[in-house]
Order: C-alpha cells, then sequence, then structure tokens
C-alpha cells in the first residue's frame, strides 16, 4: 500500500493567524476525571462504559495537560483496549477525589503565585440522582457526592483561574445500550443539571459548565463505540471537530452548536441530546481547549473539498473524533503521536499514521479503498445513520446561534488563512 502523503509542517505554522494571540499569562492546565459504572442504590443497574469514557477523557486531557488524575476502577474489557492505565488510576470514592484535589489545588496555587493561568477540568461520567430532598447528587463508589459536596469540596476550594465541569449522569432507559437497565420512570437528568443552580454558580465568575442534559431526558451509551454518546461528541469537538472559524480553540458556544448538528438528524426525541452549555461568566470566550498550546500532539488536515461523514479510529477500533465536515474549508483535528489510524467514511477508509509531535497528515493525498462493514442491527443502524446526519461548520454555526438570539457571525479571511499551509 503506497505510504500517505505527509507534510511535516509545526503547529506555528498550521496557526499562524492565532500565534500573535499566545502572548501574555500562560495557560497550565489539569483535569480530574471521575467515572464508575456502579450507583449508589441497588435499583441503579451498573453501567457499561463509564469506565471506557473515563479512559478516553484520560488519553484526551493528557498531552495537554500539566497533569492527570482518573478516578475509576477500569473492567477487563477496558484494561485490554488501555494497557497500564489501571496502574494509574484510583478507585472513584470520597477520600480518592479529595486527595486529588488537594494536590491539585497546591500546584495550581503555585503556578497562580508564579503569574500563570491554571485551569482545572473536572469530568463526572456514571451514575446520576435526585434525593428525598430534592437535591441532586452523582455517584461515586462509597456513597453520593451531592449538590453541596460539589460546592463545598470542588468550587468554593479550588485554586483554579478556571474550573471546567464536564458532567455527563443521568437515568437510565435503553436506546442503543442506554446507561444501565432500569425500567422507564421520573429521571435523574433533572437532578444532575440541579447540581449547579444558576444562583450558585453566579457566585463563581470563573466556573463553565458542559451538562449532558437540561431536562428529563436520559444519556444513552452505543456499544458501537463503547461510549456515552453525549461524551463521544464532547471528546470530538474538543479534539477539533468543533473549531469552526479555524483559530485552533474550541470555545462554549463552538461546543453547543456542533452537539446540536450532530444529534440534530436523530428523529426520536429520546436520542436527542438537551444539553446546558453555559461559559464562566468572567469570559464568555474562554476556550474549553486550545490548540496552539500544545506541542505534543499530531494533526490530521482535512482539506477543503473533502465533505461528509467522517470518523478516525485507532489501531484499537477505538472511534477517537467523528464529524460531519461542510465542504467550503479546511479542518484540523489533532491525535496522539506514535499510532496508526483509520480515516473512515461509509463503506471507505484510508490508513495513515502519526510518527511525530506536530506532524500533519494531508487527508486529501491519502489513498482509499473500499471497505464492508457488518451491519449490527436495527437500533444501532438508526444511531449510525442518523447521528452527525447534519454537517457542521461557519453556515451551522451561524444560523444554529443566530436562532437562539446569539448573532456571531465567523470571520471567514481569517479563518482561511489559519489552515492554509
Amino acid at each position: 500500500m503506497p505510504l500517505p502523503l505527509r507534510r511535516t509542517l509545526t503547529l506555528g505554522v498550521l496557526l499562524l493567524a492565532s500565534s500573535a494571540a499566545s502572548a501574555g499569562p500562560a495557560q497550565v492546565h489539569y483535569a480530574l476525571i471521575v467515572a464508575s459504572n456502579t450507583g449508589t442504590e441497588k435499583s441503579q443497574a451498573p453501567l457499561n462504559y463509564a469506565d471506557d469514557d473515563g479512559a478516553r477523557y484520560y488519553e484526551l486531557f493528557a498531552p495537554r495537560s500539566r497533569e492527570v488524575v482518573l478516578l475509576s476502577v477500569l473492567d477487563a474489557e477496558t484494561q485490554a483496549l488501555h494497557p497500564g492505565l489501571a496502574a494509574k488510576t484510583r478507585p472513584p470514592t470520597r477520600p480518592a477525589m479529595g486527595a486529588a484535589l488537594t494536590r491539585l489545588n497546591a500546584r495550581m496555587a503555585e503556578d497562580r503565585a508564579k503569574g500563570d493561568v491554571p485551569v482545572l477540568t473536572f469530568v463526572f461520567v456514571g451514575h446520576g440522582k435526585r434525593g428525598a430532598a430534592g437535591e441532586g447528587a452523582v455517584s461515586l463508589m462509597d456513597g453520593p457526592l451531592t449538590r453541596t459536596d460539589l460546592y463545598a469540596r470542588v468550587i468554593a476550594p479550588s485554586k483554579a483561574s478556571f474550573l471546567q465541569l464536564i458532567v455527563d449522569a443521568c437515568d437510565s432507559y435503553f436506546f442503543v445500550h442506554s446507561r444501565g437497565a432500569l425500567p422507564v420512570g421520573p429521571a435523574y437528568a433533572e437532578a444532575v443539571k440541579g447540581l449547579l443552580s444558576d444562583r450558585a454558580l453566579a457566585r463563581y465568575p470563573q466556573v463553565g459548565v458542559v451538562l449532558s442534559t437540561s431536562s428529563e431526558r436520559e444519556s444513552h451509551e452505543w456499544s458501537a463505540i463503547r461510549s456515552g454518546v453525549f461524551s463521544h461528541l464532547v471528546r470530538s469537538a474538543l479534539s477539533g471537530a468543533g473549531d469552526v472559524n479555524g483559530d485552533g480553540k474550541v470555545d462554549y458556544a463552538e461546543l453547543r452548536a456542533f452537539v446540536a448538528a450532530a444529534s440534530q438528524g436523530i428523529d426520536d426525541v429520546r436520542g436527542q441530546p438537551d444539553v446546558f452549555i453555559q461559559p464562566p461568566a468572567q469570559d464568555r470566550a474562554f476556550a474549553l481547549t486550545d490548540l496552539k498550546h500544545v506541542s505534543s500532539l499530531g494533526y490530521l488536515l482535512v482539506p477543503t473539498g473533502l465533505s461528509g461523514r467522517l470518523w478516525v479510529e485507532d489501531a484499537r477500533g477505538i472511534r477517537l473524533v467523528e464529524l460531519h465536515k461542510e465542504r467550503e474549508r479546511p479542518l484540523v483535528v489533532s491525535l496522539p503521536v506514535g499510532k496508526g489510524y483509520y480515516l473512515r467514511s461509509r463503506g471507505r477508509e484510508a490508513t495513515f499514521s502519526i510518527t511525530r509531535a506536530s506532524e500533519v497528515v494531508e487527508a486529501g493525498g491519502l489513498p482509499w479503498h473500499d471497505v464492508s462493514v457488518a451491519s449490527r442491527g436495527a437500533v444501532q443502524d438508526a444511531m449510525r445513520d442518523k447521528l452527525f446526519s447534519v454537517p457542521f461548520g461557519p453556515r451551522f454555526y451561524q444560523g444554529y446561534m443566530a436562532s437562539l438570539g446569539i448573532p456571531q457571525p465567523v470571520d471567514e479571511a481569517e479563518a482561511d488563512a489559519v489552515l492554509v499551509p
């Protein structure tokens, strides 16, 4: 097979138009990921892929962060897919979370003393519930983490200049292996939203939130990708697929629009994410991820003219990034170094690898060949066909934000300049 066409452009060249914006205090990133398959009540069936999501969030944030902590118990299949990761984890318990926060806060206090800007991303994936008194909570192995606990243990004492909360937790309902196996009943999702009441959150303008639901809806796991659908969308966006204007950043508005585009084609209301995404009031343009500050990743450049639903899998069969690209503009997604990959669309694929940091592989020069993938059944086909059925790019973004009464035109001239090698 011919070798893929590569060009070893540095990230500084790739994001030329953004280089001037890198001046100023340095951002230092940390992440604390809590992922638990088990609930705190007997009625909560174990989840299938919360531990997988925790492992994938770890792999997403590790190259971008000074320190990443994963609190999870990985099952045998997840350990096989992520060799060596289990040795780096601790159980998702209250003491383990407290110890991790104490250490991270000490490091972030040192960063602030140096004049840097520490950013902490706190991720929770697992069960959620609402107590008898109406207070929201999520499940750790040794008990619930309530809204009161969240503010007292995570938010109030945080030394982060910016704190990003990503919560994927809600009720159980079957829809392509939904989270657990409970009968239809009162959803816990509203309680998860209650973890972050607007009144309390207003006291912390440095906090941004990304929640899997804003109403009584269920998040769903999809066995074809061994992941929660919402977490898969978030990770795809933060890998660069959500970058509308080509500045190397994905902010809260871009993430919200990306999730809306990806899920718009799903007809079954149970499968449509009803997300709650709110940027920190202190800086509403603050980016969840900023690739121009990352030098340890490689990149896949999807050029103008190549469009449609695309996804990238690694040699383990893990789907890392998925998108539906508009034809008119290029797009860059970030990927870990030292791995082989498959760029896939319906019925065809192209192989490539990224061997060194800042290497850029141009998808336009990859040799494609036809593949035949067996169907996984009617329900799987519905998710496969409907998710990412709407193209995402500046046109969708502008229309979506205008529909919310938030017109935010994209500077096309700047965007074109960014991704021209």
